[in-house]
């Protein structure tokens, strides 16, 4: 028999668990209604997500580091809405907000963030964001739980990093090592240095990986060699750069060169802002040591009046019947040593390329002793038109150039078209000399026309009866052009050849792009009781073909002694060469919900 107090406790549980029940049961299906709605709006949040990576990945690819030769903003755009609708984005099109900018790491802490740009020209990667409001459920009223805003980002960066030079590239050297030698003669203070052509031209495809030049030089990256002194990259191209002797000695020679100690690996091999660049790279040996051996040549000028002086087998220079060349002096002043350069193709924030590289910036001054149109009949006559010193100021012009432009590798094609855009320096030929900064100094150059001597011996010789006072100025006028690289450059680098290396070859017009002008300053008779006579008018029918001789000496000079020089060391009158030995597409990041720098900073 129960007593009345159990009574009065079960009927007050039921009461309670009538009351507890509808609430539990609510709560119940207010959780799972939440939990539908979350996985809903997760659900949703991932397609989201998904729309704004594909479409940052496809409009990537049309960014200035990788879309070619005219890239678009309104391109890029495009790209993006399509790829977003092909992933099945449907909203309005303004709500897929798409900037482009670059990916940096602008307080070198290891945390990148995207930076937004005003001009595509400054674009590495393309940021996509798409916000929109969604109802927090599905099933309770909006009224009361209301909506939430779900924004998602991707930034994806994609860029192809070049290893570029304009040093050279053995372009036309053939038989003119000779030159060189003498040059390397000089720097390494080596009189009769020797380089055979063969051994020159073995260099022509030679080119080193960087992670066997950071092994051979002890330190663990790019960043940690560039400091070095050249010689810990001079030691390193011989040791692993595959080089037979004697170039592999010369190398040696050049660790303890005179003034190696003041030169950095980062004056030879310049690499752009924030550039990656792998161990596989590779780098063309020819350049790199003409690099190296320029750079000592401007440091060593310094203690020699701001000219070194190159001695020259004159042999061959002498024109049959035309000139005997008895004797030339050269010397050379190195205004700009070549780089390699490494890094994209796009601008910084003030408008420049960020990866430039140049051409020698070179002049030479030649001294040369000339006997024009020589006649000697055994001890009968002996005459000659004229006996001068031509005294010659050249400046090559060099130049430099920027990656401008790469279409990158994408789907099947493996391959990149790169644009540089170069600049040609008016290269000038004067008579006259260089100044300690290497500045052409004009002079006018004198001679006495007309020796003749008869009976030799027996009667007095006539030592000349004009006195010509001339100046010679001639120029290669400068060029501004856009280069696109033909054919485009494979990426694919093979285990046995290496990589691809691909040359463009300009070295001007040289000698068919002079305008050579002979200006007569004065032609007068010799010395009398009379003073000098100007007869400069009526001369001219005998100042017509001295002047034609003088013309054909100073581009035979030329074509024998400054051409070869210059063309050795990558230049030629007015021209210029590109190499590109390396490439790199292996830079692509995708990063989703990426912090956004406002733009400016």
């Amino acid at each position: 028999m129960n007593r009345p107090e159990t009574t009065i406790n079960r009927f007050r549980q039921r009461g309670a668990l009538s009351v507890i029940t509808p609430l539990l049961l609510l709560i119940v299906i207010i959780l799972t209604v939440m939990a539908l709605d979350g996985a809903r709006l997760y659900s949703l949040r991932s397609e989201m997500q998904a729309q704004v990576n594909v479409a940052a990945q496809a409009a990537a690819g049309e960014t200035q580091t990788c879309g070619g030769q005219a890239p678009s903003s309104a391109v890029v755009q495009q790209r993006a809405q399509a790829a977003a609708a092909a992933q099945g984005f449907q909203g309005d099109a303004a709500a897929l907000q798409v900037q482009l900018g670059v990916i940096e790491d602008g307080d070198n802490d290891g945390v990148v963030a995207f930076a937004p740009v005003s001009f595509i020209e400054e674009s590495n990667a393309v940021l996509v964001s798409y916000t929109r409001t969604e109802p927090i459920s599905m099933l309770l009223p909006q009224s009361v739980f209301g909506g939430i805003d779900i924004s998602v980002n991707a930034a994806v960066r994609k860029e192809v990093e070049a290893t570029i030079s304009a040093a050279g590239g053995t372009a036309g050297v053939g038989g003119d090592a000779t030159l060189l030698g003498t040059l390397l003669g000089v720097v390494l203070n080596q009189p009769g240095f020797g380089l055979d052509p063969t051994d020159l031209n073995s260099l022509e495809d030679a080119t080193v990986q960087l992670g066997d030049l950071l092994s051979a030089a002890g330190v663990d990256d790019l960043v940690e060699l560039l400091p070095l002194e050249a010689s810990a990259l001079a030691a390193a191209l011989s040791d692993v750069g595959g080089i037979a002797a004697p170039v592999a000695d010369m190398l040696d020679d050049l660790v303890t060169a005179e003034g190696i100690e003041t030169i950095k690996v980062a004056d030879i091999i310049s690499v752009a802002e924030n550039a990656s660049v792998p161990d596989s790279s590779e780098f063309p040996v020819y350049d790199l040591v003409i690099s190296l051996v320029l750079n000592l040549a401007e440091q060593q000028q310094a203690g020699e009046g701001g000219v070194l002086s190159l001695p020259l087998n004159i042999n061959n220079l002498s024109i049959p019947l035309i000139a005997n060349i008895t004797a030339v002096d050269l010397g050379l002043n190195v205004g700009e040593p070549p780089t390699v350069a490494v890094g994209p193709a796009r601008q910084n924030a003030d408008g420049e390329w960020v990866t430039s590289f140049y051409a020698p910036d070179l002049t030479l001054q030649l001294s040369a002793d000339v006997e024009l149109l020589p006649i000697n009949i055994g001890g009968l006559l002996s005459f000659s038109l004229a006996d001068l010193t031509i005294p010659l100021a050249v400046n090559a012009g060099g130049g430099r150039g920027q990656l401008v432009s790469a279409d990158c590798a994408r789907g099947t094609a493996n391959t990149v078209e790169f644009g540089v855009n170069l600049e040609r320096e008016v290269a000038r030929i004067v008579t006259g000399t260089l100044t300690s900064d290497g500045e052409l100094q004009p002079e006018p150059l004198e001679a006495t026309v007309g020796r003749l001597t008869l009976l030799s011996g027996l009667l007095p010789p006539i030592e000349g009866i004009l006195y010509l006072n001339a100046e010679v100025d001639g120029l290669v006028p400068g060029v501004e052009e856009t280069v696109f690289m033909d054919p485009r450059y494979d990426l694919y680098c093979d285990p046995v050849d290496g990589c691809d290396q691909l040359r463009y070859s300009d070295l001007g017009d040289g000698l068919s792009g002079l305008d050579l002008d002979v200006e007569v300053n004065e032609a007068s008779l010799l010395k009398s009781s009379f003073g000098l006579i100007n007869l400069t008018p009526l001369l001219k029918p005998i100042l017509d073909p001295v002047l034609a001789l003088l013309d054909d000496v100073i581009l035979s000079l030329a074509q024998a002694v400054i051409n070869p020089l210059l063309r050795t060391l990558g230049v030629g009158l007015g021209g210029i060469s590109v190499n590109i030995s390396a490439a790199n597409q292996d830079g692509i990041q995708l990063i989703e919900n990426i912090t956004v720098e406002p733009l400016g900073q």
